[in-house]
């Protein structure tokens, strides 16, 4: 499970700024806390605040993070810039390093990784465990600098020296580590492999057609998860098809690229209409990309991933989860995490959204409720609504969050106002 994760020089983020999922000691809606090895870890967490204010760029550092550990010891060649992306809005981020931190709970173990970069290399590197039982103390496994003095405790037997030798400069020791199979690095990666990260606005069914090809999705589920959702679907065929350089423009979505030919991805949904001459009903068929509306595709793409997710307890993060859906149908994605009879492994979902229905207190803690903000020097800020505090005092559970947010109490708004905007309309 997700506990923490920690940005700083990152887009947006100049300081450091540190998201959490560990749940406070407030009695608030005890199902949407999963115990485990002694640990309180929340299964939802949504961020609010101003367009540009930071909230996309979270999920875009863990992407990268991500994409990091996954990939650095087995795409990059030595030599090759990393793509790192600083914060740019002072004279000092260009040239200062990106750091990541991340704490995963595996096993009866707090993992703590991270590493410091430059688009040159890799210019720290960590980790570090410490058991749940009380009062453990934190262990140092390995620690690695910029001249690659690597710091191993004897206990951590899979970062043997004949394989340090393998590592470039643009290359994280964990991701090396992994592909000779370490029991602890491979745990570490295995964590990041069940996150997933959706940007919704984006039609990308490729997600759902892939894990049902797999056999990690039952396509049975999916197809009724379509007609629970009253999208007017009974169910759905996925075929791939072979097109040609000259149709590649019209075709709406292109599945891969093989050696001599592009496959393209076709998904035909059924819907069913009564003819009463007939006395039956008849099966037309729609083709999801071209005659389904955004909401359909947009649920569609994300159904599979949260079959996955619910189904092995891993992280779903969601960018904008209320694009194209509607309210009920993103409040039932919520609770189908919170609900402990559905989440029975302890899987998480971290999205922003800008839907103030959804912020109350009837279906959120207020240590599951975050802000994203900019401070004076443009760098974004995060704070949990449990920790805000109001002139008189912390807010309260039985406030009304969503109206208290659109005042203005908790911060996190576009500072805009109608009259600058009606006079440039009146000045035309």
């Amino acid at each position: 499970m997700l506990v923490e994760f920690s940005v700083q020089n990152y887009r947006s983020f100049y300081e450091r700024a540190t998201f959490s999922m560990v749940a406070s000691s407030i009695k608030e809606h005890p199902t949407h806390v999963a115990e485990l090895s002694g640990q309180r870890i929340l299964t939802t967490s949504v961020f609010y605040g101003a367009n540009a204010s930071g909230k996309s760029n979270l999920l875009k550092a863990f992407a990268f993070m991500k994409d990091m550990v996954l990939n650095s010891s087995k795409d990059t060649q030595a030599g090759e810039e990393i793509k790192v992306e600083p914060f740019l809005l002072n004279s000092r981020g260009a040239d200062e390093p990106t750091q990541m931190e991340v704490v995963f709970l595996t096993d009866d173990t707090l993992y703590r990784y991270g590493f410091t970069c430059s688009s040159k290399q890799v210019l720290k590197e960590w980790l570090f465990a410490r058991s749940t039982k009380p009062k453990s103390r934190e262990l140092r496994l390995f620690e690695r600098d910029a001249e690659k003095d690597f710091k191993v405790h004897s206990r951590f037997k899979e970062a043997k020296d004949s394989m340090l030798e393998f590592l470039r400069d643009n290359t994280l020791l964990l991701s090396l580590l992994a592909q000779f199979n370490g029991r602890v690095s491979t745990q570490i990666v295995h964590c990041f492999t069940n996150t997933n990260i959706w940007n919704i606005s984006s039609y990308m069914p490729v997600h759902t057609s892939v894990l049902i090809k797999n056999g990690l999705v039952p396509q049975d589920w999916i197809s009724d998860i379509l007609v629970k959702a009253d999208l007017g679907i009974k169910k759905f065929q996925i075929t791939e098809r072979e097109v040609s350089s000259a149709t590649l423009k019209n075709t709406p979505f292109l599945l891969r690229q093989d050696v001599n030919k592009l496959v393209s991805l076709i998904i035909n949904t059924h819907h069913e209409y009564y003819d009463a001459e007939a006395n039956e009903f008849r099966a037309v068929i729609f083709d999801l990309a071209t005659q389904e509306s955004e909401g359909t595709k947009q649920f569609f793409s994300m159904a599979g991933l949260i079959y996955y997710t619910l189904n092995r307890g891993g992280i779903l993060f969601i960018d904008e989860i209320e694009n194209s859906l509607h309210p009920l149908l993103c409040s039932i994605i919520i609770r189908l995490f919170q609900d402990a009879e559905t989440n029975t492994k302890g899987a998480q979902l971290v999205f922003t959204t800008h839907n103030t229905l959804l912020l109350n207190k009837g279906s959120f803690r207020r240590d599951e409720v975050w802000f994203a903000e900019k401070d004076s020097s443009c760098s974004t800020d995060l704070y949990s609504l449990v920790e805000y505090k109001l002139d008189t005092g912390k807010a309260r559970n039985d406030s009304s969050y969503g109206k208290d947010y659109i005042r203005g109490k908790y911060g996190a708004l576009p500072f805009v106002d109608y009259e600058d905007f009606a006079r440039l309309f009146r000045n035309i």
